[in-house]
């Protein structure tokens, strides 16, 4: 994108910094648009759909934190950049910043050349985040006619697929459920829900060796929907047998495919609704790939499912390439540590994303604990938020048939 075709708004009280600032733009070739207050910065955000927002914190009425919460809570403005520049020199006000949205922070008094260089950055990261969003819509449809010509040449495994396309009829797919641990009070809060298929000459397969032909062939909709109700359906009977566990949740992992699908919303009301489970007792777990994915409908699929009160988390947090700030974009509960983070001791980061999550008013969940080490090391870390932690790995419990679960629950004793 060239600097004659980019706008930026300016948003601040002092009209000497708004007309500092506009001078230096626009001799470099950007549009400028000026608001002195909140109210003003919405209306020219909405109507005019600039590039990029320069917006000032402190300012009468509205400052700029309410600007930026009402800016991202807009689907017309929540994709627009917003950097902050302001004389605050608190951190946990900076934090506030990034919380809210922004994407940088410049201080005042602010140099002209920094501004130039950070708005000329993101000015042209905008531009190749376009970019790389047609490219990868094109190798999706290029990988789409590339699978139908490989199946035509290759083939598929058809004989895998009609066994799988059975499996439902024939009652071969199963569910295991791995504990979810509060690591505050070592007590069982959930399940994590996964699919394993028991075939009749392989035996029990796990994910992996099917994930990529229901995806090919399109029978994840009705197996993930399967999935659902399944999770849904044995999450009553253990609170119609174990009252004291009323809040039990389940989760289960969700495609970027399955959140394209007409019924998915209508068809997990009515899964609720059969069983009679609190929304928020169904967590759906989706991963950094689903955010960068059609942005505009999955977004609208999550909060067509938010409204209903179900509760979202991202799985495998820190592996994908998601922006941050689609933890702003997206009704997001819980980010769910990766166990790589675990298992290579990345304290730091670790520290970092539960940091993070906390200060967005998140809970996490680390998996793959399997030393008491490691639970020593991470309780250590959130000492001050373990309520908000929870624990999912092999110190606690492999995942368990449903049998299995079921003795867990009635033992009813922390696992710490």
């Amino acid at each position: 994108m060239s600097k004659s075709k980019a706008t930026i708004l300016i948003v601040d009280d002092a009209e000497y910094n708004i007309q500092t600032l506009s001078n230096i733009l626009v001799n470099q070739g950007y549009d400028v648009l000026e608001a002195t207050d909140g109210i003003s910065a919405i209306a020219l955000a909405n109507t005019h759909i600039p590039n990029l927002i320069l917006l000032d914190i402190r300012m009468p009425e509205m400052d700029g934190y309410e600007v930026c919460l009402h800016l991202k809570s807009d689907l017309n403005t929540q994709h627009i950049p917003i950097i902050f520049i302001s004389a605050i020199d608190s951190v946990e006000e900076k934090i506030e910043a990034f919380a809210v949205g922004g994407i940088d922070f410049i201080n005042k008094p602010f140099y002209l050349v920094e501004v130039l260089a950070r708005v000329e950055t993101h000015i042209r990261i905008g531009s190749l985040q376009e970019q790389l969003l047609e490219q990868t819509k094109l190798l999706e449809s290029q990988n789409i006619s590339l699978r139908k010509e490989m199946s035509n040449l290759t083939g598929l495994n058809w004989d895998l697929y009609a066994d799988l396309k059975e499996s439902i009829d024939n009652q071969e797919l199963r569910l295991f459920y791995q504990p979810i641990i509060n690591l505050k009070t070592g007590l069982i809060t959930g399940f994590e829900s996964l699919i394993r298929w028991q075939h009749s000459q392989h035996g029990i397969l796990s994910p992996i060796s099917f994930v990529d032909l229901m995806e090919a062939t399109n029978l994840v909709y009705p197996i993930g929907t399967w999935i659902i109700e399944t999770a849904c359906q044995q999450l009553q009977f253990w609170h119609k047998h174990f009252p004291n566990h009323s809040d039990l949740t389940v989760n289960v992992n969700v495609s970027t495919k399955q959140l394209t699908e007409f019924n998915l919303v209508e068809n997990t009301r009515r899964i609720l609704s059969t069983y009679q489970i609190k929304p928020n007792c169904l967590k759906l777990e989706i991963t950094e790939v689903t955010v960068m994915g059609d942005r505009d409908r999955t977004l609208q699929t999550i909060h067509q499912l938010k409204d209903l009160d179900i509760q979202f988390c991202i799985d495998d947090f820190g592996t994908g390439y998601s922006s941050l700030r689609r933890l702003t974009d997206f009704p997001i509960d819980v980010l769910k540590i990766d166990r790589s983070f675990i298992q290579n001791e990345e304290w730091v980061i670790v520290k970092a994303i539960g940091s993070l999550a906390f200060t967005l008013g998140k809970s996490i969940v680390v998996e793959g604990i399997e030393t008491t080490a490691q639970l020593q090391m991470l309780k250590t870390l959130f000492s001050s938020s373990l309520d908000k932690c929870y624990g999912q790995g092999y110190l606690f419990s492999k995942p368990l048939n449903a049998e299995d679960a079921f003795q867990i629950l009635e033992n009813s004793q922390p696992f710490i």
